[in-house]
């Protein structure tokens, strides 16, 4: 490897372990809730028991942020910023992450995010839960999942400009997932629309994918903040939240209807995979 790609590697590092604590934290805890949630709608009639749990999936849908504070091991599971790597620029990502590791290294890798692997493991779990009909791993695992899907889901937690830090943005994490969200929840409990969901062929490739599209539109979410902090002179006022919500609407609702979507999807796949066990006799 060339000693200007291991160089940019180092500052890539620098720049995550100089990350806020703040901005990794996905959608934010209604944010989160909403997706988890609404997800429980989607799962198809032979799972409506799994309803029972909505609740359950709610109030733990941020159980593994809170984990980041006693396991150091966690933060590198929320995100990936995906386009560090020339593969993926390239258009041809490398999705094993062992060969990914043999070429950039461990210490590379996780430092970049470890999320869609994260996300794969925690629904290899989800799968070997619902065989062993284990309610409480079940619950653990479905959460979990959920958040990941959702982290999966937010485009600052796939690219490498992911505070705003390389464009003289910096703080837009949080004044997106956080603050904005706060103030549109009641929107976007509302902005979902029911459909059917089906089982996932290749989860792999699945997580992969969504993983790529949350990356393709944040440009999007750069380019509101550059004008609402341009037009409004500010980047915490309600005229800048405003212009914000304004230039981001849309997105962001198809997120958190995709992320939905995909987390009652991946969940629906974990219970067929393991022979679709009656709810009954999971205890």
């Amino acid at each position: 490897m060339k000693f200007a790609t291991r160089r940019n590697q180092f500052i890539v590092v620098v720049f995550i372990l100089l990350l806020p604590l703040q901005s990794v934290l996905g959608w934010g805890k209604e944010g989160h809730k909403i997706i988890s949630t609404k997800a429980m709608d989607f799962l198809p009639t032979e799972m409506k028991a799994f309803i029972a749990w909505k609740d359950y999936m709610g109030e733990h849908s941020s159980d593994a942020d809170i984990r980041r504070y006693s396991d150091k091991t966690e933060a590198p599971r929320h995100f990936i910023d995906i386009d560090f790597y020339k593969e993926f620029l390239e258009g041809r990502m490398i999705k094993n992450e062992d060969s990914l590791t043999t070429i950039y290294g461990k210490e590379t890798v996780e430092k970049i995010g470890i999320l869609p692997w994260a996300t794969l493991q925690t629904y290899r779990n989800l799968i070997d839960a619902f065989k062993e009909k284990n309610r409480d791993k079940v619950l653990i695992y479905a959460a979990d999942l959920g958040h990941y899907v959702a982290d999966g889901h937010q485009p600052m937690h796939t690219v490498l400009n992911y505070n705003g830090q390389l464009s003289g943005q910096k703080g837009v994490h949080s004044r997106y997932e956080s603050k904005m969200i706060n103030r549109h929840e009641n929107e976007l409990e509302n902005c979902f629309v029911e459909r059917k969901v089906s089982e996932v062929s290749d989860p792999e490739d699945f997580i992969f994918n969504y993983i790529a599209g949350s990356n393709s539109v944040a440009d999007v979410l750069f380019a509101a903040d550059k004008l609402a902090t341009k037009e409004t002179g500010s980047t915490d006022s309600d005229a800048y939240y405003k212009l914000m919500w304004f230039r981001t609407k849309y997105i962001t609702e198809v997120q958190f209807q995709n992320a939905a979507e995909d987390l009652a999807s991946l969940i629906y796949t974990a219970w067929v995979k393991a022979g679709s066990p009656a709810f009954d006799e999971i205890k």
